[in-house]
């Protein structure tokens, strides 16, 4: 949920309250107070006395110097390590961090309140000098281990991201309008952690006084960043800038006439477009991005998501075929080939998308490994980002169109270990082939259905955590039913199934002897399942026997691994088809 600064909040506060009478507010409120626990009724009743602020700004002033001494002595203590004894591994966050006295966390409260009251009583170029002195300690405490804790941002009642907001607004009423660009911004690209704090929106919405001269200022930083070299920071900041001093028009300006720079510029108009609700300009300008940014960028495919949408209210099929194409080509992703498949007319032109998805998958891996095609920057833009093909995905196209050969061809080359990540194969050829010997007369077993669903519902993009291509799509399930329809459009030949089925139960043979054999403890419980998954295969074709065979061959084989026989244990306790 997206956080709301001070000023959102209160002018949607005042939206809601105006919508209400006298008498619908108070029986809210009464409703509201019914439902409160205990504990929380007397805190709850202090809201409605009036606030009354006794620290005036001039009694404020006169602590000054006594306050900066306090914090350069906070600041010399947490150096000195005071709050630390020491590094180490920490069991319930998986990662090393400081240890020690937390009594930091109270402290550097205190004195950012305090500061924040200076800013309340609008001693902006003290607050300026204090804020920037405790943000320094506190973002190099961390860095540094002088703080002990993990999230330290969790610690402390402090709201960091807005308190640096307000530094950032210091420097904006203490410094003359022609210096302001400048000071802004050689403050926010200091560090990354004021970069990453920063914003326009943000410093004009953290407090409720409407910032002077602001568009003024506008033109001035927009035009001071567009004389700046273009990296990460100079596209968030500029793209932001142009959305908030010239709107719609200017963030299709910056899209048609630098889209190769700022390629993420389209996304922007997009969406001021969709706003609009002006479909048809949403069609044009969608068709325009992915006519002129090249075809390696990734971000073609949120713009191919804005032409479907606007496509499909406006009823323009051959729109809605061209954006699931693009949005595939440039995202590749299983669930985004399987967006594609859903609006195939019969199993021919589903075997041609699927074909066609090859054809360009094939163009990306080829420039991936051309070393003079793939670079990497740092500081480059994640709008700049390209595409990638999962090994794993390709693995999906060949089973989607019947090609059981080509999916056997990965098993032997691929290695025992690693199966959670997109670039191995085996992670579903060999479950499939598994399922695919299954006597389709019963119902799955425990453990094959649970290696099957597993292995189905891999994330299979490098990208989808960034592209969001699996929210909210059933990918794993969707998928399994376009197999299940593989299977019978393109049944296997007897000889074929048990072919495939000995490659697949060879290389499962090989990755339960790399994980107890090198005693990777974590993962005996996957090695426990794909016995089990074997065993209960052959049990569904009337072999039980060669089932317990199995089970007993890797029982007696690890019969001192204590932990893995736990684990085979319990796999035919769920099975309930085995003894040990």
């Amino acid at each position: 949920m997206k956080k709301l600064y001070l000023k959102e909040f209160i002018e949607k506060l005042k939206l809601r309250l105006d919508s209400y009478s006298f008498d619908e507010l108070k029986g809210i409120i009464l409703e509201y107070a019914e439902c409160l626990a205990p504990a929380d009724r007397q805190s709850f009743l202090d809201i409605f006395i009036p606030l009354k602020k006794t620290t005036t700004q001039k009694t404020i002033k006169t602590d000054i110097d006594y306050f900066i001494r306090e914090i350069e002595e906070f600041e010399n203590r947490a150096k000195e390590y005071e709050f630390t004894n020491g590094w180490g591994w920490d069991h319930n966050y998986g990662d090393e961090r400081a240890w020690g006295d937390d009594s930091w966390a109270p402290e550097i409260d205190g004195l950012f309140g305090r500061v924040d009251d200076l800013y309340e009583a609008g001693d902006y170029q003290f607050a300026r000098r204090a804020y920037k002195l405790l943000l320094d300690i506190f973002y190099t405490g961390i860095e540094e281990g002088q703080f002990s804790g993990y999230e330290h941002e969790d610690i402390i009642d402090t709201d960091i991201h807005e308190t640096t907001l307000k530094y950032f607004r210091c420097l904006y009423l203490t410094e003359k309008m022609s210096s302001r660009p400048r000071v802004i911004f050689d403050a926010a690209t200091w560090a990354s952690c004021y970069t990453y704090n920063f914003s326009l929106e943000g410093m004009m919405n953290v407090s409720l006084e409407d910032l002077p001269d602001w568009e003024r200022f506008g033109e001035l930083w927009t035009a001071f960043l567009k004389q700046q070299k273009n990296d990460d920071v100079i596209d968030r900041l500029l793209r932001e800038a142009v959305r908030l001093f010239e709107g719609t028009k200017g963030l299709e300006i910056l899209a048609t006439q630098k889209g190769h720079e700022f390629p993420g510029a389209f996304v922007d108009w997009l969406e001021a477009l969709k706003k609009d609700g002006n479909n048809n300009e949403v069609l044009r300008a969608a068709s325009l991005g992915l006519e002129k940014l090249p075809e390696t960028l990734l971000i073609r495919a949120k713009i191919a998501d804005y032409l479907y949408e606007a496509a499909m209210k406006l009823k323009r099929d051959e729109l809605v075929l061209m954006s699931l194409k693009e949005s595939l080509f440039a995202s590749p992703s299983l669930s985004r080939l399987l967006n594609l498949l859903d609006i195939s007319k019969n199993i021919d032109q589903r075997v041609d998308f699927i074909n066609e998805g090859l054809t360009r998958f094939n163009a990306i891996k080829k420039r991936r490994t051309d070393p003079k095609e793939h670079t990497f920057d740092i500081h480059r833009s994640p709008d700049l980002s390209e595409n990638d093909v999962p090994n794993i995905l390709e693995t999906c196209c060949y089973l989607l169109k019947g090609d059981y050969a080509k999916v056997a061809s990965f098993i032997e080359g691929s290695e025992p270990l690693g199966w959670t990540f997109v670039n191995n194969p085996n992670a579903l050829a060999v479950p499939f082939f598994l399922c695919a010997n299954w006597n389709r007369k019963k119902t799955f077993t425990f453990n094959l259905e649970k290696l099957w669903t597993r292995s189905t519902e891999l994330r299979l993009s490098h990208y989808e955590y960034i592209e969001g291509d699996d929210s909210g799509m059933n990918t794993g399930s969707r998928f399994r039913s376009y197999v299940e329809d593989t299977l019978e459009k393109f049944p296997f030949a007897k000889h074929e199934k048990m072919k495939y089925f000995s490659m697949a139960e060879k290389a499962a043979k090989v990755r339960i002897d790399a994980i107890v054999s090198n005693k990777h403890r974590k993962s005996y419980w996957k090695a426990a399942e794909l016995v089990l998954a074997i065993a209960e295969t052959y049990w569904s074709n009337s072999e039980s026997v060669k089932g317990q065979l199995l089970v007993d061959h890797f029982q007696n084989k690890y019969n001192h691994y204590s932990a893995f026989k736990r684990e085979l244990k319990a796999a035919i306790k769920e099975s309930h088809l085995f003894t040990i």
